[in-house]
């Protein structure tokens, strides 16, 4: 299969866009890096969310430490503050920009299983592969930017992933990305044997919940993109427990009740987040998620996902037709046996 080819050797508009969609974030930052976008200090954003602190009904900024959920230091995993860090480190941008993108990619290619389902569209599933090597490029482009931040002096490198947990969960995931990458392709699943394959490749959803709590952990205090990567995460787990339940995975109705729990799980997810990693108030995050004047909140930005999602699986109904009765699918199969 060729860059912009199918397996039959056809021209493929689906892998083509998707190609060119992997490469766009890679485009704009050698853009970016082209025009200097890297060469000078980056502005330094606020600790919390923005708006926090002027959100009603939740006591206001205190006075310890401007914190909307009372005192609470940003808590410390043997790194900086990931907007100090940028403003001390240009290049820390490119790393997080990289690792962003990385994070995006591997949890976009663990909802292509989901919508090929949902939708009925089989060949969704030939840009998983594709999606799942875009994350691993990202990533390892995430590593050598920050390993020459380092000056790719090793016993740095060592020392500092020694000394700082998340940069040693990063370092795990990424490994975990490389083993998959150098089986993913289809000389390895003979090699292997498809069981063996398939046990390796599911160690992807392990793979994104570790990339998930590096990204909160450097995220330190506004964790809203993190928390939201997080509700996706769960959503994508939960909808792989409705698919051992059959057409659940497909049911407006079961998907309608996944993208409510997911929403709440990520509701609960930040609230509990915020406790232990900066003491803050749990239940003044909790009720942060309902105020308005904050935008609009990763639960609230996870269950409109999950909802969308839900409605689109109508098109997936049309496309598989009337479902047929227990007992004729069960007379086709003993057919088929026979």
């Amino acid at each position: 299969m060729g860059l912009f080819h199918d397996r039959t050797g056809r021209f493929s508009p689906l892998l083509t866009a998707t190609l060119v969609g992997l490469c766009l974030p890679a485009a704009w930052l050698a853009f970016r890096a082209w025009n200097g976008d890297f060469s000078a200090a980056a502005p330094s954003g606020p600790g919390l969310p923005p708006g926090f602190g002027d959100a009603p009904g939740l006591g206001g900024p205190s006075a310890a430490g401007g914190s909307p959920f009372g005192s609470g230091a940003a808590p410390s995993f043997g790194g900086p503050d990931r907007a100090a860090s940028d403003s001390a480190r240009p290049i820390y941008a490119a790393i997080h920009f990289t690792g962003d993108w990385a994070i995006r990619f591997l949890l976009l290619s663990l909802m292509v299983t989901p919508f090929r389902r949902i939708w009925h569209w089989p060949r969704l599933v030939l840009t998983r592969r594709r999606i799942g090597l875009a994350a691993l490029a990202y990533a390892t482009g995430h590593f050598l930017l920050y390993a020459l931040d380092q000056e790719f002096v090793v016993s740095k490198i060592a020392s500092e992933i020694a000394l700082r947990i998340y940069l040693a969960i990063g370092l795990v995931g990424l490994l975990g990305l490389i083993a998959l990458g150098a089986t993913s392709w289809d000389g390895a699943v003979k090699r292997m044997g498809a069981e063996n394959w398939s046990r390796l490749h599911k160690t992807a959803y392990l793979i994104a919940g570790l990339a998930t709590l590096h990204f909160f952990m450097q995220s330190k205090l506004d964790v809203t993109e993190p928390t939201l990567m997080w509700g996706l995460f769960l959503w994508a787990m939960g909808w792989r427990w409705l698919q051992r339940k059959g057409e659940r995975a497909v049911s407006l109705a079961w998907l309608v009740g996944l993208a409510v729990a997911a929403a709440l799980g990520t509701a609960l997810s930040e609230a509990l987040w915020y406790g232990l990693a900066t003491g803050v108030n749990p239940i003044r995050v909790l009720k942060a998620n309902f105020t308005v004047v904050l935008g609009l909140r990763p639960c609230w930005q996870v269950l409109i996902f999950g909802l969308v999602a839900a409605a689109t699986s109508l098109i997936g109904a049309r496309r598989r037709g009337p479902a047929r009765p227990k007992a004729a699918r069960a007379a086709v199969t003993s057919g088929g046996a026979a």
